[in-house]
């Protein structure tokens, strides 16, 4: 299978992700086995863009880790997307670069 190509620890990093309807204004996605924090993140990310309507996440079920994202917009949702992961990842870095150099100037 493809994923024996992998090492065991990226494969725990994978995020299961299926576009489930997708047009000029619209996108939805499911999303499995991932923290519904780093979605949260993302719609935040997403909400500070310009030509977006409505972007909002479903939790199925407590127990299940399975999503559905939703992003209405004026512009095409996937590229906003794609902009709004890009914006997320990089204010994690900076947020991890300041922890970093916090603790060192503790200890």
């Amino acid at each position: 299978m493809w994923y024996d190509l992998y090492p065991k620890y990226v494969l725990d990093y994978l995020m299961q992700a299926e576009i489930i309807n997708y047009s000029s204004n619209e996108i939805e996605l499911k999303l499995k086995d991932e923290d519904i924090s780093i979605m949260y993140i993302i719609q935040h990310h997403i909400l500070n863009q310009q030509d977006i309507e409505f972007a909002g996440i479903v939790m199925k079920h407590p127990l299940i880790k399975e999503y559905l994202m939703r992003i209405n917009s004026k512009a095409n949702p996937m590229d906003i997307l794609e902009k709004s992961v890009k914006s997320a990842d990089e204010f994690s870095k900076d947020l991890s670069h300041l922890i970093e150099s916090s603790q060192q100037k503790v200890v």
